[in-house]
């Protein structure tokens, strides 16, 4: 059968985020600053932002307000 030029084009499987890296970006969702998510966590803001770097590299955005929206609309992490 011929491929239907309205049939959308399929999508690219989600990304695979680490634990970690979905628990850094979901406090991100939730207003919170690399130090901030550092104290939670117990984790030098530092390696929050390099967690960051990483989901922003895997969801091939430059932003971490981009990072959340992909993450969310792939139900990586959910919005709160």
């Amino acid at each position: 059968m011929e491929a239907n030029a309205q049939d959308p084009e399929p999508q690219p499987p989600p990304a695979s985020l680490s634990p970690r890296e979905q628990e850094c970006l979901q406090w991100v969702c939730r207003g919170k600053s690399s130090a901030d998510i550092g104290t939670i966590l117990s984790l030098s803001p530092r390696t929050v932002d390099s967690y960051l770097e990483k989901v922003c590299s895997k969801l091939k955005v430059r932003t971490r307000i981009e990072a959340v929206a992909s993450a969310v609309r792939q139900g990586l992490i959910e919005a709160r």
